[in-house]
């Protein structure tokens, strides 16, 4: 149930209600009334985070603010494959974007995806295209993000989450030690990828 009694997906993540209704489904409930905001510490601007397809302007437009800032951080023009994230829907994905409550078409502020992988020594979730905007940077909203994604994972009865990422990404790579995640031997042959990190959800 949500804060005003509606019946929802939506579940509480750090005081916050995020849907996780996986890209491309729908609810039986009324389009807005999924989720329900609470203030939380990181920031007196309530946040929603909702499902939508990662080809979706607005998600294909924060994919390409997320290409930007690497290749900013790399000193070179980075882009992403035009298929790279079709795997972030659909039964075994998901992509969520983070708006200010009660304005569902304005600013995205993030974005965050997700996907079920099989790695040699078992399944995991893979977060994928973690972004916030420099606009919404310093509240806590990578995070929050991180901890959509943690419970989608646990939702589905996975036992780990992984992820990589580069050495000038240092913000993302301090908020993911911070936040619980270990440096792990390279799990995959990401020829772009320097650091690789696992966090298993006991």
């Amino acid at each position: 149930m949500t804060p005003d009694g509606q019946r929802s997906t939506s579940h509480p993540v750090n005081g916050v209600w995020v849907d996780l209704c996986p890209s491309g489904v729908t609810s039986s409930t009324a389009p807005g009334t999924l989720t329900a905001m609470s203030t939380t510490p990181e920031t007196s601007t309530d946040v929603v985070f909702r499902p939508a397809p990662p080809t979706a302007p607005e998600a294909a437009a924060a994919r390409a603010s997320f290409a930007a800032d690497v290749s900013a951080a790399m000193g070179v023009t980075w882009q992403l494959a035009e298929d790279a994230d079709a795997d972030l829907a659909g039964p075994d994905g998901a992509f969520w974007l983070a708006r200010r409550a009660g304005d569902r078409d304005g600013e995205v502020l993030g974005c965050v995806g997700a996907r079920a992988v099989a790695l040699a020594d078992g399944p995991a979730v893979e977060v994928k295209r973690l972004w916030v905007s420099a606009e919404a940077r310093g509240l806590g909203l990578g995070a929050r993000l991180l901890d959509v994604v943690e419970r989608w994972a646990r939702d589905r009865g996975a036992t780990r989450l992984v992820l990589d990422t580069r050495g000038e990404l240092e913000a993302a790579t301090r908020l993911y030690r911070r936040t619980g995640w270990v440096e792990v031997a390279p799990y995959n042959d990401n020829a772009d990828a320097q650091l690789w990190f696992s966090k298993p959800l006991g």
